[in-house]
């Protein structure tokens, strides 16, 4: 795929700017600020208000009091990377290759590479700053490409999309940065470290022998072999694995150091990251960014996205052993307290009826997780089967979702329509009365997401949504047909579970992936539910029966035309010099 330069995307948001001055001249009223919630690996089955009754949500349950609920809220990918792509562009991530596929990694595993969110793509941050010359700022969990330069300069990541600025997590967290590893590795025991060190004695002793009897050259040179090719080839071995299956993987240390790193505007400010009080350090930014755009004279959209509650499971003193559900309901509720400090500080300053506040999840709980001591540190997603990682099953892409605007939008609605993380910038755009993607950007390129104002507002009760696709990787796995009230989802491929479960097994490293031997191809016998009468998919549509000919033809048939006109680019992972740790992008603290 062609990537705009920067000085024709410059030139886009500048003509964009021009078209909404002539669109929005006649309107007075100031657009309504922005605060967008994102948890990280919640599940649906998590919160007070979609039926937990044993974790304890008072602020998010009060968005769903004071806003609109949608039961219905998917996201468009079951792990990070693609799925926060998704929802900044309004876009399916395969459409610009940021998914992975066979034998590749499934998302972003670096800060320092060159893989991230292509700068053709139009987020939502500018949208709004070209729509309503909006102030800008993310905050927390950003995991879309650092875009380092060389020496780890000009790591502008969210700057580079819109955002004026940038404080929080350039990657993601991950159960090594707890920390506490080795640089220094030498198992003996090992036949290649047996094999170096063997080596290293033979050149160091050639090495004085051929000095003693005045060959200095070939003494310098096998000195030189000594101190630099032996000891890189043991640090490449002993810290990346480009000689395993998993060639993107480095070792716990340079995860530890490289990537848990805590970033503002490009510079390192922790290196690596302290967990313990992040959730409040990074809700105290945001409390200041609220503070100071309400000094300012433009409106603001403020992406605030959690670190809670991917692992590793950690909280403050405060929030520990506070849950019914141990260290993962605990972090549940350090986030809902992150979450009431926010909203608490629009009441503060006097700007919750000024502000559209939407809150979601990335995608579904981790079902697999547990910590050292068998304790879960997965979450729930209630009846919903399946969970993070399993591409098209339901319960990893079956997400809260929560839009509130008093005044504007009705409290207590609740709305069962298919909706999506692709949704999300049409919808506000369209809340707030300004132009659409297209009129904002003369080359914006087919967008998936639908504006939901009207189910929001309560005024339509169908999803503006005829046919959404799930993906696993680049590979369309299942799609979901909308007719009216009916919900039909038909399976191309399913999760093949441990038996009598809807995971597989039990760990902190373990993922029940959607490929390979993890799903069964059902292609030429696709499964079929309708989701309005069967929501948990107990029950599949019998291959025989009209109903089941009918959707299924009128699927296959959609998805045939759709391959045609929509040809998907390499994954951006598939290759190595971009995808891997490159030490020459590592930013580091700067002492």
């Amino acid at each position: 795929m062609m990537l705009f330069s920067c000085k024709m995307k410059i030139a886009i948001l500048l003509l964009g700017s021009l078209t909404v001055t002539s669109i929005t001249a006649s309107s007075s009223r100031r657009p309504p600020n922005i605060l967008i919630l994102i948890a990280d690996d919640l599940g649906i089955g998590d919160v007070g208000c979609y039926g937990n009754d044993t974790i304890k949500t008072p602020n998010i349950d009060r968005l769903a009091h004071e806003g609109v609920r949608l039961t219905h809220h998917l996201s468009a990918a079951s792990l990070c990377t693609p799925s926060r792509g998704a929802l900044l562009t309004g876009r399916y991530p395969a459409r610009y290759g940021l998914v992975g596929q066979e034998n590749t990694p499934p998302v972003i595993v670096h800060v320092a590479s060159r893989v991230g969110l292509p700068e053709s793509e139009f987020t939502f941050a500018e949208a709004f700053k070209v729509s309503g010359n909006y102030a800008t700022a993310a905050v927390g969990k950003w995991h879309l490409g650092s875009g380092c330069d060389w020496w780890g300069r000009d790591c502008r990541g969210p700057l580079k999309h819109g955002f004026d600025s940038f404080y929080g997590l350039p990657f993601t967290l991950d159960n090594v940065m707890k920390g506490n590893f080795r640089f220094w590795i030498f198992p003996l025991h090992q036949t290649l470290y047996q094999g170096l060190l063997v080596t290293i004695f033979a050149c160091l002793g050639t090495v004085v022998i051929l000095w003693v009897r005045g060959a200095k050259c070939p003494s310098v040179f096998l000195l030189l072999i000594s101190l630099i090719v032996l000891p890189l080839t043991w640090f490449i071995f002993t810290h990346y694995r480009f000689h395993t299956p998993r060639w993107w993987q480095v070792s716990p240390w340079m995860d530890d150091n490289m990537n848990g790193i805590v970033m503002r505007d490009g510079i390192v400010m922790e290196q690596p990251l302290v967990l313990e009080g992040l959730t409040q350090r990074l809700v105290e930014h945001s409390l200041d960014l609220l503070d100071e755009f309400v000094e300012g004279e433009k409106p603001f959209l403020l992406y605030h996205a959690f670190t809670h509650v991917h692992t590793p499971m950690f909280t403050t003193e405060e929030f520990k052993h506070v849950s019914k559900h141990g260290r993962y309901g605990d972090n549940v509720e350090e986030m809902d307290w992150g979450i009431g400090a926010l909203l608490n500080k629009l009441d503060e300053l006097k700007i919750t009826n000024q502000t559209i506040v939407y809150f979601a999840s990335d995608h579904g709980g981790h079902l697999e997780a547990i910590g050292a001591d068998r304790q879960r540190e997965g979450g729930h997603n209630g009846l919903f089967k399946g969970g993070k990682g399993m591409g098209v099953a339901e319960g990893g892409i079956r997400v809260p979702g929560i839009f509130r605007w008093p005044g504007y939008l009705p409290a207590g609605l609740e709305v069962a329509a298919p909706s999506s993380l692709l949704d999300v910038t049409p919808t506000l755009l369209e809340l707030a009365q300004l132009p659409t993607l297209h009129q904002l950007n003369p080359n914006q390129q087919e967008v998936d997401g639908r504006s939901l104002a009207g189910l929001l507002q309560g005024t339509v009760n169908t999803s503006p949504h005829h046919v959404l696709l799930h993906h696993c990787r680049r590979d369309i796995q299942g799609l979901r047909l909308v007719i009216g009230e009916q919900v039909y989802k038909m399976y191309l491929k399913y999760p093949v579970w441990q038996p009598g479960s809807t995971q597989c097994g039990w760990g902190s490293s373990i993922l029940c992936g959607c490929y390979g031997t993890n799903v069964e191809d059902l292609r030429k016998h696709p499964l079929l539910y309708n989701l309005h009468v069967d929501p948990y998919e107990d029950s599949p549509i019998p291959p025989h029966t009209e109903e089941y000919q009918g959707v299924t033809t009128i699927l296959q048939a959609y998805l045939k035309e759709w391959q045609e006109r929509v040809p998907y680019p390499p994954s951006m992972f598939s290759n190595v010099f971009d995808t891997m740790l490159s030490l020459w992008l590592q930013p580091f603290l700067q002492l």
